[in-house]
């Protein structure tokens, strides 16, 4: 069993271990089953290989799947501790595409004591290409059990 989160032992700046995904086209396919978003942009290469899509003629990963890889560092962090995932909230900035590797980060940015046992701390998140390039950013709050 993982150790036990404690509001009063993190501390801010404290970074989460990093998850690392490398996309492919099949990993996209099975998003769009998941989700029921079959548009072409995601998964019919040949069509977007013939328009040239945004000049890179590729499929582009849904951005919900992006989202999914930071609200996992946050869970995979948090539930086994006993944390609860309480919001999460983000922004796509670049296109995901099949090749790619997604690094996933996450900090404690800010604290928030309760005294109704609802203590919680802010995580800013950020996923990076194999490129250092940005592709989504966000925040997650997380319950802290006391």
């Amino acid at each position: 069993m993982s150790e036990k989160l404690e509001f009063d032992k993190i501390e801010l700046g404290y970074e989460l271990p990093s998850q690392s995904k490398h996309i492919t086209q099949e990993k996209i396919d099975k998003n769009a089953e998941a989700s029921l978003d079959f548009n072409p942009i995601h998964i019919d290469p040949e069509w977007c290989k013939k328009i040239n899509l945004l000049g890179k003629g590729t499929t582009i990963a849904h951005g919900m799947m992006t989202l999914s890889f930071m609200g996992k560092i946050v869970t995979d962090w948090a539930y086994p501790g006993g944390g609860f995932l309480k919001s999460l909230e983000g922004k796509f900035l670049y296109p995901v595409r099949p090749g790619d590797d997604i690094t996933n980060y996450a900090q404690v940015i800010e604290k928030h004591p309760r005294s109704d046992r609802t203590s919680f701390v802010v995580l800013e998140l950020w996923c990076e290409n194999q490129d250092g390039v940005k592709v989504g950013v966000g925040e997650a709050a997380v319950t802290i059990p006391e």
